[in-house]
């Protein structure tokens, strides 16, 4: 189980942004629903995820030495056995509000857990209001940060828009303490009948971000 409460953030080690939605440069911006409903955050896709080379290609793999109450136990898990440090990774499902049937990853690190948790607080219902999304910084900028400017609830909520996927078996690689030891033997293929068989999923990537639209007197949270 690799799957964390976002109450144990920090608890194992921060990780790297990135992912399938993207601002790529100074002033992009998009206007998103965030498909999460429960005010305590229980439905956020917050994992521990090891770093693995496979096929050639980087990939997640859940770390298996966390048990269901948050607990570490290295020894079940050969990837934290040979040092490879599992990290804290936020995938985020969200719809775009020009796409409504697609759903996007925004793939984000540990530190963000606290953004969102502001608006869990606030709002409680995420999927209930489309947030504008900026991003303030010019591209490969480490200190860009992105401002949140909210609108209003509507009535809508998770049954409005596209399911969320499971990002266990997709994104993130659910492998059998079998299938690590495969892995760090170079004998592992997410293409080959393992424990599980595990694929990108189908979102898309399309994304062409508006360009800055100007200053707005609307109420704002930058993060």
């Amino acid at each position: 189980m690799a799957r964390i409460g976002i109450t144990n953030v920090g608890k194992y080690q921060g990780g790297n942004n990135g992912g399938y939605f993207t601002l790529s440069d100074d002033g992009d911006s998009a206007t998103v629903r965030f498909l999460y409903n429960q005010p305590d955050g229980s439905d956020i896709d917050f994992f521990l995820v090891h770093e693995v080379e496979i096929d050639g290609k980087r990939r997640y793999v859940s770390c298996n030495a966390v048990d269901e109450d948050g607990n570490m136990h290295t020894d079940d898990c050969p990837l934290c056995k040979s040092g490879n440090k599992p990290k804290e990774k936020l995938f985020l499902q969200l719809v775009d509000e020009n796409d409504l049937n697609t759903v996007k990853v925004w793939e984000r690190g540990s530190k963000f857990v606290a953004k969102i948790v502001t608006y869990l607080n606030k709002f409680g219902d995420l999927s209930s209001i489309p947030i504008e999304i900026v991003r303030r910084g010019k591209k490969g900028d480490t200190s860009t940060q992105y401002e949140f400017l909210p609108g209003a609830p509507d009535g809508r909520n998770l049954k409005d828009f596209a399911q969320r996927q499971e990002i266990e078996g997709t994104i993130v690689i659910k492998a059998s303490k079998q299938d690590m030891i495969n892995m760090l033997n170079n004998n592992y293929s997410a293409n080959s009948n393992n424990t599980q068989q595990n694929e990108q999923p189908a979102y898309t990537n399309n994304y062409a971000p508006r360009t800055n639209r100007g200053s707005r007197t609307t109420s704002t949270d930058i993060f």
